[in-house]
């Protein structure tokens, strides 16, 4: 059914939806909150920095303020359920004004100022007549979609609900079963909730019906999926004697297994279909350099594609080095690439064999054709889609298929999600670096940085972390901590030409020479968004992580694996502004682990499979898998064992795969 049928969509907001991959009511019906109000968890205010959700009422009539051309803020005075008066404060929300009125009793979220006393600058307005309608004490609350309210959003929803008819693929016997909730409710049951616990059942349900089609589709891919072998690779025992003469050293006992796994694959019938995960820093470029350099020295031709074009030009030079003495050509090819440049390239890859291109999405470009291309590389596999990696692939005839990631997956969810590959990992890492991670809280930060401007002075080179290129409110303090707030801030405790900024929004070309200013010592003090999560090799020895409650712990992680890279003894601060709750739990969890996979294993456990690419943050997840639960997958392999040799059942899981990769749908249902 047309998004326009619905009551409320007109083509205006029907386009809004497209540009959100929502292009009909079934699309709509699996656009799922990602987290929850609950009205009767109402707090009074305090002055503690907290977010919270209070009751009030207001004392006093509303006042429009116009600070400047483009900032206004609307402010009345307020009374808590227990009589504390303050001020409730909405930025560039001039319509509150003709909302609000002395009286009203309203429901408020937010936090307050935390540089004005009795301040509290709400994100959240809810009016109590309007949350006695709901039928529960839960609001759900969506991503927001533009020129869409949440009001507007979730009345679209409900519609839809009635509209669509949602069916299972599993049998009724199965159902029964395994008691599980009829699928329509446990979409109603999210979208509109009664109690959390219903909510709970609900997501685990929506989620094993999820499941079951990946199972099913690697299950298919498993059996057929593998294509018979035309590139034959010779000598390639000897060749990997060769490669590690080139190496100035000695591999761990991880990488030599990871590439005598993938001289198996290339030496059997079928192509290889591998994912090679490791810690950061635990060398898998030089592994798939391995199969780059069998497949050069057989003259076939190898792209490897990388998420940036930092990361592209960094493996480049790796590989440019480590190759110098070898006829192997080795080249990048990236958008920022001059014009005659570009056309060496790609006249190289028409004529040369023993040719390794290290690229960006550019190398998936309709104009970029190859001679003989038997092995694509994907680095940090979890930044492309299904699409792409087929598209790359599709330049070759018979290709060889090398997948990487640097965020450590558990294995369980692992064999979910890549059922169809087979799985190396590198637990080891050649340098083990020695750094100290550090909590500090703002009343400490000025020892912090007096303690680091020391640092610097003695040749230290320092990453700081922003979540943010600008702050949406310009009310915060730099505690709030922008990319571009930080960078000034800095500015005035640092030598300003020794301190630089780089985010998303600067040019390539720009942003290369800031990183390698970094790198040659001409910049000591970097400040970045998580643009340098992947592929910033420095000897950089300490980190700032502004607000890291803001990030996933697989972000930070990975923002961590920047720093000590030498092995030399490293610093890492988490300079917080506001932990609390389950908070404190993650960033205390981390500060005392180093270990990649105990830290991903701890967040599935407490936040499931989405954060384990931290897909809040950045970038995209292409499976169907978003934050589904250890019980939710342990029902759907127990159901999949009982169903995979019934026919019927597994083409509709196919199909509904399928059609849910194509139509790019995710289950993202998070419970705070």
């Amino acid at each position: 059914m047309e998004l326009t049928k619905l009551k409320g969509i007109g083509k205006k907001r029907e386009e809004s939806f497209f540009e959100n991959d929502i292009f009909s009511c079934e699309d709509l019906t699996n656009y799922f909150p990602y987290k929850y109000y609950d009205f009767s968890k109402t707090e009074p205010y305090a002055d503690d920095g907290n977010v919270r959700l209070i009751k009030a009422t207001a004392i006093d009539s509303p006042k429009l303020v116009r600070a400047r051309k483009n900032l206004s803020f609307v402010s009345c005075k307020m009374n808590d359920e227990v009589g504390h008066t303050f001020n409730a404060v909405w930025f560039n929300q001039t319509y509150i004004k003709s909302v609000l009125y002395l009286g009203i009793n309203v429901y408020l979220y937010g936090k307050n100022s935390p540089n004005k006393k009795n301040t509290f600058n709400v994100l959240m307005m809810k009016k109590e007549e309007d949350v006695q309608k709901l039928g529960s004490s839960l609001l759900p609350i969506y991503h927001s979609i533009d020129g869409i309210g949440q009001t507007s959003l979730h009345t679209a929803i409900e519609q839809a609900l009635n509209e669509v008819e949602i069916k299972s693929i599993i049998p009724e016997n199965i159902l029964s079963k395994y008691n599980l909730m009829d699928l329509k409710n446990a979409y109603n049951s999210v979208h509109v909730p009664k109690d959390e616990q219903n909510i709970i059942k609900a997501k685990d349900r929506i989620e094993i019906e999820n499941l079951l089609p990946v199972l099913a589709t690697n299950e298919n891919q498993r059996i057929i999926g593998k294509d018979k072998r035309i590139n034959n690779y010779k000598n390639i025992t000897k060749l990997k004697g060769e490669f590690l003469s080139l190496l100035p050293f000695d591999l761990t006992a991880d990488q030599n297994k990871a590439i005598d796994e993938i001289i198996s694959d290339l030496s059997s019938a079928t192509t290889m279909n591998r994912l090679l995960e490791g810690d950061v820093g635990s060398g898998k470029t030089i592994v798939a350099l391995f199969a780059a350099f069998v497949a050069a020295k057989n003259n076939h031709q190898t792209a490897i594609i990388a998420p940036t074009e930092i990361l592209a030009k960094q493996h480049f030079e790796t590989a440019k080095k480590l190759f110098s003495k070898t006829d192997i050509c080795v080249c990048v090819l990236t958008s920022s690439l001059a014009a005659q440049e570009r056309r060496e390239v790609l006249s190289k890859l028409k004529i040369k064999n023993n040719l390794i291109v290290i690229g960006t999405h550019s190398l998936l470009s309709n104009e970029i054709c190859f001679n003989n291309l038997s092995l694509t590389v994907i680095d940090e596999q979890h930044r492309f889609g299904v699409e792409q990696r087929a598209a790359l692939a599709s330049k070759g005839t018979s290709v060889d298929t090398l997948v990487m990631s640097a965020t450590p997956i558990p294995r369980s969810l692992a064999l979910v999600v890549y059922g169809n590959l087979d799985i190396s990992t590198l637990m080891s890492r050649p340098k083990i670096a020695d750094i100290q991670t550090n909590i500090v809280i703002k009343s400490k930060q000025d020892d912090m940085w007096g303690f680091i401007k020391e640092k610097t002075q003695n040749n230290s080179k320092v990453f700081v972390i922003c979540a943010k290129i600008d702050e949406e409110n310009e009310n915060n303090s730099i505690l709030a901590y922008s990319a571009k707030n930080m960078f000034d801030y800095l500015c005035t405790i640092f030598d300003k030409e020794n301190v630089g900024l780089i985010h998303g929004k600067i040019k390539k070309e720009t942003q290369n020479k800031i990183i390698n200013d970094f790198k040659m010592g001409k910049i000591k003090v970097l400040v970045s968004t998580t643009i340098v999560e992947v592929g910033v090799d420095t000897d950089s020895d300490i980190m700032v992580i502004a607000t890291p409650e803001r990030f996933g712990l697989a972000t930070l992680h990975q923002l961590r694996g920047r720093i000590g890279r030498d092995g030399k003894k490293a610093f890492c601060f988490c300079l917080a502004d506001n932990l609390q709750g389950k908070s404190i739990d993650r960033i205390k969890f981390f500060k005392d682990n180093t270990d990649g996979f105990k830290i991903a294993e701890f967040d599935l456990k407490t936040r499931g499979a989405g954060s384990i690419y931290g897909t809040n943050q950045h970038g995209e997840n292409d499976s169907l898998i978003s934050n589904f639960s250890i019980e939710a997958y342990e029902t759907a392999k127990q159901i999949f064992a009982e169903l995979k040799n019934y026919k019927p059942f597994i083409d509709n899981a196919v199909a509904k795969y399928n059609n849910t990769q194509n139509q790019k749908k995710f289950s993202n249902i998070v419970l705070n």
